[in-house]
């Protein structure tokens, strides 16, 4: 890495899973309700599954001239899960139920004090709406010196667009950052692919898959920054 005396310099951040609670209950319950509507039975894993692969393709699917806002495609996504299940539930009242919840989220217990002391530029790199982010910043009281979005760039991680972005708002290389984050397809693959060092947040130990480039560090919170920190 350049000028290793002063990395990094900057810390990119993930919001949702990294910062505050991602999932929560609304989705445990939507999952639960379509388990019990099914006629085919299926499982808690199979339909949480199923779910994450379609808003994943949704995702990658949805850059420049066909981006599509967040909402637009969790909705799409949550009709197919209902469909694919044969469930009969309003899609447009599920969606809106989770970003009750997205737009006023759980902050984990250790993030603002670990940002407190951070004393680095940080910047926000989240796949959400610009509005949907607002309102959660708000309604946490955070507040971050640059804020990248997904709607903002017209993409989502894993895509570089939103990296790139980061770094040309710092006017620093990929190897002067730490980017931070909890999901290894969007944020280790993302990150990793465009040379910027990886701090994963693996609350529940999670394995790394085989056939990925290891993140650079690992921590179970967001504390680990500080580890990093103190160590460099």
């Amino acid at each position: 890495m350049s000028n290793k005396a002063k990395w990094p310099r900057a810390v990119l951040l993930d919001f949702y899973g990294t910062v505050v609670e991602e999932t929560g209950e609304p989705i445990a319950r939507v999952c639960r309700e379509i388990v019990r509507l099914s006629p085919k039975s299926p499982t808690m894993e199979e339909v949480s599954s199923y779910w994450v692969r379609v808003f994943g393709e949704a995702c990658r699917n949805s850059h420049g001239d066909s981006f599509q806002c967040e909402r637009v495609l969790e909705q799409a996504s949550i009709q197919e899960v209902l469909t694919h299940f044969n469930v009969d539930l309003d899609s447009a009242s599920l969606t809106q139920m989770m970003y009750d919840y997205w737009t006023r989220p759980m902050i984990f217990p250790e993030s603002r004090s670990a940002l407190a002391v951070c004393g680095l530029p940080v910047c926000l790199v989240s796949n959400v709406d610009d509005a949907d982010l607002a309102s959660a910043l708000n309604y946490t009281g955070l507040s971050f010196d640059m804020i990248i979005t997904s709607e903002g760039c017209r993409a989502y991680k894993p895509r570089p667009e939103m990296f790139e972005k980061a770094l040309s708002l710092l006017g620093i290389s990929g190897d002067e950052v730490l980017h931070v984050g909890d999901s290894f397809s969007c944020d280790v693959r993302g990150a990793k692919a465009l040379g910027i060092p990886v701090l994963w947040i693996n609350p529940k130990g999670k394995a790394v898959p085989e056939d990925s480039q290891k993140p650079d560090y690992v921590s179970t919170d967001l504390t680990g920054i500080l580890d990093i920190l103190n160590s460099s």
